[in-house]
């Protein structure tokens, strides 16, 4: 049974990688072969927008079922108390479910907003609200899954060492930014523009912090759940083999997650170089990084499709014990 799971595991993994890439594809040559300048700049916004529209979506549909797929399992339990041990496999926190479905709410607004101004600005407006509202209910999603699951997995100087790199890295990027607004710029930089250039990139390494963290987790775990001998999987309960099958499967929810996460920090440091050379250079060079931003939001929306296996890991704590 194992065995047969796992190759259908690994199967479906080929699928899903194959057709992202294929989206991915699809959907930015119609930036990238539009024909003149205002096609491109037309589908750059069409396509960002949607590509935060498609996992907003998939949020809702997904957190609905996996809320469903609760209810039924407590209501086997009141049937069956002796099933009582397959409660633990899942961990319902609402508002974790609530903050990635107003995250992705927000950002959509303000992707719909940022498409239907005539001009894009460097300075800060309402879209930019919404997007910095929004990193708020994201960090929150991605700091509480790292708690409830994987702060046990490393020990405090690992925690400080990746800390220290994400802000070396990070001061290194503003001050290349703040050194090209201060290069390019003959007057007096308005504080406004600084503000909103270097807040994304800052934002960013926050998100990127535990993201790297629970990607690290998830394939430690992953590898303990393979490594458990006959033996101890039949001291814990029968779904147990059928669980350790689905490890690597579970954690290519979180490798996308994380790619998606990337993808944005890349097209958000490339708008904020952008910017530091003022609106003319962001309204021609917006459909570059609107590239990246469309590819994040596609493998979010595919790592959204695994929304239940952010949370299987909980069933190693289960057979831990």
């Amino acid at each position: 049974m194992s065995k047969i799971l796992s190759y259908k595991n690994n199967r479906n993994s080929i699928v899903l990688s194959v057709s992202l890439i294929v989206s991915i594809i699809i959907t930015n040559s119609f930036i990238v072969f539009s024909p003149d300048e205002n096609s491109r700049s037309y589908f750059s916004n069409l396509t960002s927008t949607i590509t935060v529209g498609i996992p907003m979506v998939i949020a809702f549909v997904m957190v609905f079922r996996y809320k469903r797929s609760i209810k039924k399992q407590e209501d086997k339990l009141q049937v069956y108390p002796e099933h009582d041990r397959v409660i633990p496999g899942f961990y319902d926190n609402n508002k974790m479910h609530l903050s990635i479905c107003i995250f992705l709410v927000l950002w959509f607004v303000a992707h719909i907003i940022w498409t239907f101004q005539y001009q894009q600005s460097s300075n800060i407006a309402i879209q930019d609200v919404f997007w910095f509202i929004g990193y708020g209910f994201f960090g929150y999603f991605l700091y509480s899954l790292y708690y409830h699951f994987f702060r046990k997995e490393f020990e405090p100087f690992v925690l400080i060492l990746i800390a220290i790199i994400i802000v070396v890295i990070l001061v290194f990027i503003i001050d290349v930014i703040v050194s090209t607004l201060r290069l390019v710029s003959s007057q007096t930089i308005d504080i406004s523009v600084i503000f909103v250039t270097i807040a994304y990139p800052i934002l960013d390494a926050i998100m990127v912090f535990p993201a790297i963290l629970i990607f690290w987790a998830a394939r430690r775990l992953s590898s303990k759940r393979l490594s458990y001998t006959p033996e101890q999987k039949k001291e814990v309960n029968k779904e147990v083999d059928e669980v350790s099958s689905l490890a690597p499967v579970s954690s290519i929810w979180i490798l996308l997650l994380s790619i998606s996460m990337i993808l944005n920090v890349i097209g958000d440091t490339g708008f904020a170089y952008s910017t530091a050379y003022g609106p003319d250079t962001v309204q021609n060079d917006v459909w570059i990084w609107d590239i990246f931003y469309n590819s994040s939001g596609l493998c979010l929306a595919a790592a959204l499709l695994g929304y239940k296996n952010f949370f299987s890991f909980k069933r190693i704590d289960t057979m831990q014990h």
